[in-house]
């Protein structure tokens, strides 16, 4: 699993599951690709996974919340 930390360059720069930073070309990614999406590898091409996506907000929501609460 990559969490998309930005895009600069033709590059999606991304975090791993390791807390370590990749750059994946943007050429190996199908469909758009944002900030934020976690992406899915199958094949050698990475795609957003949406529901890991909004599982991922939603976790980054509630931990917001939780914080000024």
């Amino acid at each position: 699993m990559l969490i998309v930390d930005r895009i600069e360059n033709g590059f999606a720069v991304c975090e791993t599951e390791a807390q370590t930073m990749i750059s994946l070309p943007l050429s190996k990614c199908s469909g758009p690709v944002r900030e934020g999406d976690v992406l899915a590898e199958a094949d050698g091409v990475y795609r957003a996974d949406p529901e890991q996506t909004e599982k991922l907000r939603e976790e980054a929501k509630k931990l917001s919340k939780d914080l000024f609460e």
